[in-house]
């Protein structure tokens, strides 16, 4: 990963496919592992999926709608991908995901940056790292009983 101004946090895991799939279900797949919850959506009374589109990550909403929650600004098969935070517009924030190969899988890395932007109370919540956490934690569950 990059350095970058600001503040950051990292999260990882470990999964146990190569870097393409790893990658492909990252992004292809995530409305099949993101968990549906009130606090993992912008607006969960509408919310129905989540998808990368049209260089965004997306939340679909029930009346055919959605709220764009970030932009694309690299998307490199297998290795890595990064977007660009629209939901706190009081933050200038980009989080990056990158897949690399390691024994056994692919290791991938979240790094969430920028957090020096954001006001103290959202910042501590996000340093704290419980949300990447979980998140990259779903993500893996696609293979513990594999």
């Amino acid at each position: 990963m990059s350095a970058a101004p600001g503040d950051s946090v990292q999260a990882s895991v470990t999964v146990p496919v190569d870097p393409a799939t790893a990658f492909r279900v990252f992004t292809d797949e995530i409305d099949r592992w993101y968990v549906r919850g009130r606090h993992s959506w912008v607006n969960p009374a509408r919310a129905v999926g989540i998808r990368f589109e049209d260089g965004y990550l997306r939340e679909l909403w029930s009346d055919g709608g959605h709220v764009d929650t970030g932009r694309i600004l690299t998307w490199e098969p297998p290795h890595r991908l990064s977007w660009a935070d629209l939901i706190n517009d009081t933050g200038a924030m980009e989080i990056e995901v990158a897949f690399s190969p390691v024994e056994g899988g692919t290791e991938v890395m979240l790094e969430h940056r920028g957090l020096d932007t954001l006001p103290s109370e959202v910042a501590g919540r996000i340093r704290r790292g419980f949300s990447w956490n979980i998140t990259l934690r779903w993500y893996a569950d696609q293979w513990k009983d594999a």
